[in-house]
C-alpha cells in the first residue's frame, strides 16, 4: 500500500487523539512522573524519561517519525476538559504487508472507564480507512488489563510468543492479537 499519514486529530465521543506537540511536554512528563511506579511494570521506556527535556526529545522523535511515515503517536485527551489521559500510537508499520500495530498506555486514574477501548477503536478505524488490512496489538502475557482490551474489542488471539522480549530484567511472553479489516 502507499504510505499515508493518519489524521493529526481524531475525535471520538469521550476522547480526542492529538498528534504530539512540544507544548505538551511538561504536562506529559508530570503525569508520567506521578504514575511512574505503576507504569514501569510493563513499559520499558519509563525509566529513561527522567526530565521534561527527555519528554521533549521523545516528542521531537515522534514528530520526525510521523514525517517519515514510520510511527504515528498521539496524546489522549478527555473531551470537555482536555485532561491528559495517556498515549496511544500506531507503530511496527509494515507498509508492504498492509499491517501495523497499536500500542497504548493509560494513567492509572483513568483505568476501567472505557477511555482506552474507545481510543483503540478510533485508531483501528483510522488505520483501516487509510488502507491497512491487519491491525495487531501485542502485550505482555502478565499484563491482564492490556490483554483484556483486544479481547473486548473483537480482536483474535493469534498466539503467544514465548520469551521473545526482555522486561524488567527477565524474559517475558508476548500475546499477539489481530483484527482484519474484513472482521468488521
Amino acid at each position: 500500500m502507499e504510505k499515508r499519514p493518519l489524521p493529526e486529530r481524531i475525535e471520538g465521543g469521550r476522547v480526542v487523539l492529538k498528534k504530539h506537540a512540544l507544548e505538551e511536554a511538561e504536562r506529559m512528563f508530570a503525569n508520567v512522573d506521578r504514575d511512574r511506579q505503576r507504569l514501569r511494570q510493563f513499559l520499558p521506556w519509563v525509566d529513561s524519561v527522567k526530565s521534561v527535556d527527555d519528554e521533549r526529545a521523545y516528542i521531537e522523535s515522534t514528530i520526525d517519525k510521523w514525517a517519515g511515515f514510520d510511527y504515528f503517536d498521539f496524546g489522549i485527551f478527555r473531551v470537555g476538559d482536555a485532561v491528559y489521559l495517556g498515549n496511544a500510537g500506531v507503530h511496527s508499520i509494515a507498509w508492504s504487508d498492509d499491517r501495523c500495530e497499536i500500542g497504548y498506555w493509560l494513567l492509572g486514574d483513568f483505568e476501567r472507564q472505557g477511555f482506552m477501548s474507545e481510543t483503540v477503536a478510533l485508531l483501528e478505524r483510522a488505520c483501516f480507512a487509510i488502507g491497512f488490512h491487519r491491525v495487531e496489538i501485542r502485550c505482555s502475557s502478565l499484563n491482564l488489563r492490556s490483554a483484556n482490551l483486544p479481547r473486548r474489542n473483537g480482536y483474535h488471539l493469534d498466539g503467544l510468543l514465548r520469551q521473545d522480549a526482555v522486561e524488567n530484567g527477565g524474559y517475558r511472553d508476548t500475546l499477539v492479537f489481530s483484527k482484519l479489516r474484513s472482521d468488521g
